[in-house]
């Protein structure tokens, strides 16, 4: 059995209480394909990196679990069934990963960017007074 991490974002007007239960599907359906689930992981709502069917937020799960391509294929295919479910994605994690899921910060990966687009490296000035290369 291969290990996978599983992220789905459930739209942001379903209740905590509907998210459970989705959550709770999901969990099911690894399970009954012969998976091993290892952890589950709320991240709670989340802005959308774009919009997503018309929503600018969601509810993030991630699932770590173990299991073969059987079990891939039906829970995508639950994922696609879900109507609260707006986007997913499954990966087969580095083999030099830890093991440790760890949230994002809201900064976390996004270099500076003056409104012109030009990062701080184009801001340094060379001793002539000009702008360096």
């Amino acid at each position: 059995m291969q290990l996978y991490e599983s992220i789905f974002i459930v739209r942001p007007t379903v209740t905590e209480e509907e998210v459970t239960k989705v959550v709770e599907k999901m969990k099911g359906v690894v399970e009954k394909n012969g998976g091993t689930l290892l952890q589950t992981e709320n991240w709670g709502k989340r802005k959308l990196a774009y919009e997503v069917e018309k929503e600018k937020k969601g509810t993030y799960i991630i699932f770590r679990f173990k299991g073969d391509g059987k079990v891939i294929n039906d829970l995508e295919h639950n994922y696609r069934m879900e109507d609260s479910i707006i986007k997913f994605l499954t990966v087969k994690p580095s083999k030099g990963d830890s093991g440790t899921l760890v949230m994002p910060s809201a900064d976390e990966g996004r270099p500076f960017r003056s409104r012109s687009g030009h990062d701080r490296e184009d801001r340094r000035w060379s001793e002539s007074g000009k702008k360096a290369d």
